[in-house]
């Protein structure tokens, strides 16, 4: 500990890794995407109450699996992520308390609309860590069901970050300019899940997980990325450039996804957890950043 209060990487360590690992990272992120889904459907951002209620649903339950996660695993088995939960766990439970709190707090300022949506959406996320599903003659955890988990994960970050706003906004589901923004969404967010799966790769063996880059290996998953990224830019060009003429949008969202792209693509071989925590999830916020930006000044 001495060492660490001492060396300047330990002291950065330090001060840094309750905001990495305490998924304040990954609530802001939720964050951004929800306000960028205001931008892509042509409106002023606007921090409603729901704003606020996504970012501590997301620290409430992010929190809240790795509470219940790292019980599971064995000290050997510790990553740098893993570890530094194992030490900090009352930590975790009150970052979980808290954004349980926050939940409760901005639920009751929102609609009936938002709440029906967001009951389906944390069953879902609780499902994650709780093995409540009986699959193969036994009861699994959502997370157990390999190759079905990154498409959990997807879904119910596309549905939270546009669906939740468009809502808000007064906007059909059926509208096809949210249409097209949810699946553009779901591509982005599967190139991101897809990216910790080979991650985790070498522990979901370990777990007997079939998920995709387990299945197909490391090649075949990063040859899916280019696909990916491929299918993301036909869909922008479409939306963008043919049927709604946003060319700022457009511009903004294909710069972002070659960042990602090369983010993605740059985890092999592998990175440490802060690359993935940090500099992957970040490609959220700088979608948001990016697509802010192309709206404010051109």
């Amino acid at each position: 500990m001495e060492w660490k209060r001492n060396n300047p990487n330990g002291i950065i360590h330090h001060l840094t890794d309750p905001f990495i690992f305490g998924s304040f990272i990954i609530s802001f992120c939720t964050v951004a995407l929800y306000c960028q889904t205001y931008l892509q459907l042509g409106l002023r951002v606007k921090l409603d109450s729901t704003a606020p209620l996504v970012f501590f649903a997301t620290l409430f339950l992010y929190n809240f699996h790795r509470l219940i996660g790292v019980r599971r695993i064995l000290p050997e088995n510790h990553g740098v992520v893993t570890g530094w939960a194992a030490n900090n766990q009352f930590a975790l439970l009150i970052l979980t308390l808290a954004g349980a709190v926050g939940v409760v707090i901005f639920l009751s300022q929102t609609s009936y609309e938002v709440i029906l949506v967001l009951i389906l959406l944390g069953s879902i996320s609780l499902l994650y860590e709780l093995p409540v599903v009986r699959y193969h003659h036994q009861f699994q955890r959502l997370r157990n069901l390999g190759i079905y988990k990154v498409f959990m994960i997807t879904s119910v970050w596309a549905v939270t970050t546009t669906v939740l706003p468009a809502i808000n906004a007064g906007i059909s589901i059926t509208n096809h300019d949210l249409l097209l923004i949810v699946i553009e969404r779901m591509l982005f967010i599967f190139l991101l899940a897809l990216c910790f799966d080979v991650r985790d790769i070498e522990f979901d063996k370990k777990e007997d997980l079939k998920t995709i880059p387990v299945r197909y290996g490391i090649r075949q998953t990063v040859n899916l990325y280019r696909i990916i990224t491929l299918a993301f830019l036909l869909i922008i060009s479409l939306h963008y450039f043919i049927l709604s003429s946003n060319m700022r949008i457009g511009i903004a969202m294909i710069f972002s996804i070659g960042c990602t792209f090369y983010t993605v693509t740059k985890t092999s071989p592998p990175k440490s957890d802060y690359y993935y925590l940090f500099l992957v999830d970040g490609m959220m916020i700088v979608q948001f950043l990016v697509t802010w930006l192309f709206s404010a000044i051109m």
